[in-house]
C-alpha cells in the first residue's frame, strides 16, 4: 500500500452490487489500488457490517440498461434515502445505454468497454461530493471540471497552460510538461508546462527521454521511481557517464495523450529521491492526459468558419476565413486579459519571376515547402495561414512588434540554410514582411488590422535593406 494511502476508517467505501458477470475484469483491484475500501453484496440488506451505515458509492453492474436495472436502482434509493451515489456499469457496448441508465435513476453510467482509471475517477468524484466527505483527492475532479469549462471558451494552447498550472497545484513536488509529437517524428515540442513561458516551445529529442519514447511506442503509462536504477534508463545512464553529466531528475512518470492515436505525452519529473505518485494521483494524471488529448484533437479538427475550406489545398494551411476567426479570438482575449499580439504578413520576393523562369509547378512546390517550414517554426500557441498568392499570415500570441521582428529575422536565418524542392541547388527564397501589433491606436475593428498589415508590407517591400515594415 502506498505511503499516501488513507487510514482504513478514512478510505471511501464502495459497495459492489448487481450482476458480477457483467463487471469488467480487474475492476475490484483497480478500485482498491485507487484507495477505496471495496465490499460486495447482492442487495442493501446483505451489505457487510463495515464502518459507517452506508457506503460512499454503490457501483451497480448489469448486462444492459433495462427495466431490471431500474427496479434495482429504485430499491437502492429507497433503502438509502437517495443519499448514496449510484454508478451503473453496463456489460454491453450500447452507446445509448448510459443515457438510459441515467434516466432510470443512476447518478453516473459507463458502457463497455470500461476504462478502469476513468471509472475510479468518477467514483472518486461521487464519493467526495457525498455529504460528510470533503477535501482529499476530490480536489482533482474539481480541477478537471474547471478545465473542461475553460476549454469551452478558449483555444487549446490556453487550456493546456491552465492545465499545467492546475497540475502544479495538485502535484506540487512534480514538474509537468505537455509534449506534442507528430507520428513517426524524432522531435517533440513542449507546448505548456508548470515552469510557465520558460517551458513553452522547447524541443525534445525523443530518444534522449526513455520514458517519452516508451509511451509513444506502447501507448501505456510509464512510472519510474529512480532513473539511477531502473532498466529503462540503462542506455541513458551510459550516455550520462560518457558525457559526464548528472541527470536533473530522480523520478519520472509519463502518460499518453491519446484519442484514436497518441498525440503526445504528459511528462512528470521530480528531483526528490524516492518520490512516488499515489494511486489516486496516477489516476488523476492519466485523466488529465486524456482530457488534454481531447482538447488538442478538437483543435486539430476544428471546422473553418464562413464556409471556408479546412485547409488550403497547396500548402495544407488554414485559409483566410479561419485567419479572420483567429484574429477576432486573439483580439477578444487581448482585451479581456490586457495582453498583446502581433500579425505578420510575409511575401515571397519575386515569386512571379520564379514561376516564369522555372515553371508554375516549381513555384507551387516552393510555396508548399515554405508553408511546412513556417508551421514547424512557430510556437503551438501561434497560427499560420495562407493569405493568398505568395503571401502567408502569422498570428503571434502575447508578442509585441519587437518579438515579431525577431521572428522574421529567425525565419530568414532558417531560409538561408533550408533546401526547398523546386529551386536549383544553392538558391534560396527571400521574403519581405509587414508587422502590426495589437492594441493599436488606429484599430477600432479587427478588419482595421489587416488594412494596417498590408500597408506595412508595402513599406517593407519598398526598403532596400531590412525589408520589414511596421505599423507604428
Amino acid at each position: 500500500m502506498s505511503d499516501h494511502a488513507p487510514d482504513f476508517a478514512e478510505r471511501p467505501r464502495v459497495l459492489l452490487l448487481g450482476d458480477a458477470s457483467a463487471r469488467p475484469y480487474g475492476m475490484e483491484r483497480a478500485l482498491s489500488r485507487a484507495g477505496f475500501h471495496v465490499a460486495e453484496a447482492a442487495s442493501p440488506a446483505e451489505e457487510p457490517a463495515e464502518p459507517g451505515d452506508k457506503p460512499d458509492v454503490a457501483v451497480v453492474s448489469t448486462p444492459e440498461a433495462d427495466a431490471a436495472l431500474g427496479t434495482l436502482l429504485q430499491a437502492l434509493n429507497a433503502a438509502w434515502g437517495g443519499q448514496v451515489p449510484l454508478v451503473a456499469v453496463l456489460g454491453s457496448p450500447d452507446r445509448e445505454g448510459p443515457a438510459r441508465a441515467l434516466s432510470l435513476g443512476a447518478d453516473d453510467a459507463l458502457a463497455s468497454p470500461v476504462h478502469l482509471p476513468e471509472l475510479c475517477a468518477r467514483v472518486e468524484a461521487r464519493a467526495r461530493r457525498r455529504p460528510g466527505r470533503a477535501g482529499g483527492n476530490g480536489r482533482v475532479q474539481e480541477l478537471l471540471l474547471d478545465l473542461l469549462q475553460y476549454a469551452r471558451t478558449d483555444r487549446s494552447a490556453d487550456v493546456l497552460e491552465a492545465l499545467a498550472e492546475r497540475l502544479g497545484r495538485a502535484l506540487p513536488r512534480w514538474e509537468a510538461a505537455f509534449v506534442l509529437v507528430d507520428e513517426g517524428e524524432p522531435i517533440g515540442r513542449v507546448v505548456a508546462g508548470t515552469t510557465g513561458a520558460a517551458s513553452r516551445d522547447v524541443r525534445l529529442d525523443v530518444e534522449r527521454y526513455p520514458e517519452l519514447a516508451e509511451v509513444l511506442r506502447t501507448a501505456r503509462p510509464v512510472i519510474v521511481v529512480d532513473v539511477q536504477t531502473d532498466p529503462l534508463f540503462e542506455a541513458a545512464r551510459r550516455r550520462w557517464s560518457y558525457e559526464r553529466t548528472e541527470p536533473a531528475v530522480r523520478g519520472v512518470a509519463a502518460f499518453p495523450m491519446a484519442t484514436d492515436r497518441v498525440l503526445g505525452v504528459l511528462l512528470l519529473r521530480t528531483r526528490e529521491p524516492g518520490a512516488r505518485l499515489a494511486a489516486t494521483e496516477e489516476m488523476f494524471a492519466l485523466q488529465v492526459a486524456r482530457a488534454a488529448a481531447r482538447v488538442v484533437a478538437a483543435d486539430l479538427r476544428a471546422p473553418p468558419t464562413n464556409g471556408e475550406r479546412v485547409a488550403d489545398p497547396l500548402t495544407g494551411l488554414p485559409t483566410t476565413g479561419a485567419l479572420d476567426h483567429r484574429i477576432a479570438e486573439e483580439a477578444q482575449r487581448a482585451r479581456r486579459y490586457s495582453l498583446s499580439f502581433s500579425l505578420v504578413l510575409l511575401d515571397v520576393d519575386e515569386q512571379n519571376a520564379l514561376n516564369t523562369r522555372l515553371g508554375r509547378t516549381a513555384g507551387d512546390r516552393l510555396l508548399a515547402g515554405l508553408g511546412r517550414m513556417l508551421q514547424g517554426e512557430v510556437r503551438a500557441s501561434d497560427f499560420v495561414a495562407r493569405y493568398g498568392g505568395d503571401e502567408f499570415a502569422l498570428v503571434l500570441a502575447e508578442t509585441g512588434a519587437y518579438g515579431a521582428r525577431e521572428l522574421v529575422h529567425r525565419l530568414r536565418g532558417k531560409l538561408a540554410v533550408e533546401s526547398f524542392a523546386g529551386l536549383p541547388p544553392g538558391e534560396r527564397p527571400r521574403v519581405s514582411a509587414g508587422i502590426v501589433a495589437f492594441p493599436h491606436p488606429a484599430v477600432e475593428e479587427t478588419s482595421d488590422l489587416l488594412v494596417l498589415l498590408e500597408a506595412a508590407l508595402r513599406r517593407g517591400k519598398g526598403q532596400a535593406e531590412e525589408r520589414i515594415g511596421v505599423a507604428e
